[in-house]
């Protein structure tokens, strides 16, 4: 098991064969050839994470892919595309962005591609 600590910043591309835990922040990319991925409390991944299972309760600010499954707990806050083929999402977790659950569980799950797509809040009618 890896575990970034809190006091620790890592920019450039990370990649892991085994569980990883981050208090600190990453930027860049995040790719878990195995294990999981866990975001702590105190954790910033400011990049796209692509993995098997990952779990979120800090803050992550890019694209999430994994194969078999995300959960955001209930102090995450997440912005960017999610896609996998199952997620949880906790009461009180915060999300902005676009979830993709086209993909079958254990399959090949590739970031999201360059797709840009606007989602505006509705406005009540006066």
């Amino acid at each position: 098991m890896t575990t970034l600590g809190p006091s620790l910043t890592v920019t450039g591309d990370v990649t892991c064969q085994e569980d990883m835990t981050i208090h600190g922040t990453v930027k860049g990319t995040i790719t878990m050839q195995q294990g999981t991925l866990v975001v702590a409390q105190t954790g910033i991944a400011e990049a796209n994470v692509h993995g098997s299972t990952i779990t979120v309760h800090g803050k992550v600010s890019g694209d999430l892919a994994a194969s078999d499954k995300i959960e955001l707990t209930d102090t995450a806050v997440v912005s960017g595309t999610i896609t996998a083929p199952a997620l949880l999402l906790r009461e009180g977790a915060v999300f902005n962005g676009i979830i993709d659950m086209s993909v079958k569980k254990g399959g090949a799950v590739k970031p999201a591609g360059a797709k840009l797509t606007v989602v505006e809040p509705a406005t009540k009618a006066s």
